[in-house]
């Protein structure tokens, strides 16, 4: 096993412990808006890191990942596929009280989108796209497994609620990552599945942040 495989195993599994820890520690002292956001903040630092110790500095390393082709013929329908979820998570947002939506609200629902889409889908996606494409058990299966367990850590988050509880934020994680790991590996890469996790981010985190109070 090379040092870059290694390097991405050992960090996604501590990254589960570290987060639930990271988190908490977070949400204690800052409150629950500002400790979410920081832990988020810390999460990204933490991916971007990985990647950063993998790639050795070297730009060509990203944009592989973002560049990557497949031979799939159907890979232009596949990239579609990755934005499934957003209609029924469209439609399950409005039975949120938008209309105690604000301005302050609605910005940080998008900023917090914009960033943690491509970041979590370069992390997740698109590194174990590189480095374990031939590779379906660990590059498919486990990695979307460790995915989903890792939203444990939001889940525990003091001071936020999640409406539905913690199955539809844990498995709904799980399986939103088979879909986009699938459409990743098929394309080559994690265009679709960023520009997707973006969408469904915005929605799912409005209501969020709306229900909370944020």
């Amino acid at each position: 096993m090379s040092n870059k495989k290694r390097t991405l195993l050992i960090s996604s599994f501590l990254l589960l412990p570290i987060m639930l820890v990271w988190f908490q520690i977070t949400t204690t002292y800052l409150g629950s808006k500002w400790g979410y956001i920081i832990g988020l903040v810390g999460y990204w630092c933490y991916c971007l890191f990985t990647a950063w110790l993998m790639s050795g500095s070297v730009w060509n390393y990203f944009k592989s990942a973002w560049n990557g082709q497949s031979e799939n013929k159907y890979a232009k329908w596949i990239f579609l596929a990755a934005f499934i979820p957003v209609i029924p998570t469209l439609f399950i947002s409005v039975l949120y009280p938008i209309q105690k939506l604000t301005l302050a609200t609605a910005s940080l629902a998008i900023f917090t989108s914009v960033v943690n889409g491509p970041i979590e889908e370069f992390y997740w996606r698109g590194l174990y796209l590189l480095e374990y494409k031939d590779n379906k058990w660990i590059g498919f299966y486990l990695s979307t497994l460790l995915f989903g367990l890792w939203h444990f850590a939001v889940w525990f988050a003091k001071g936020v609620h999640y409406n539905g509880g913690v199955l539809p934020l844990v498995g709904g994680a799980y399986f939103l990552g088979l879909l986009w790991a699938w459409v990743t590996r098929s394309t080559g890469n994690f265009r679709a599945a960023a520009f997707a996790h973006m969408f469904l981010n915005l929605l799912a985190l409005t209501g969020l942040f709306v229900e909370n109070g944020f």
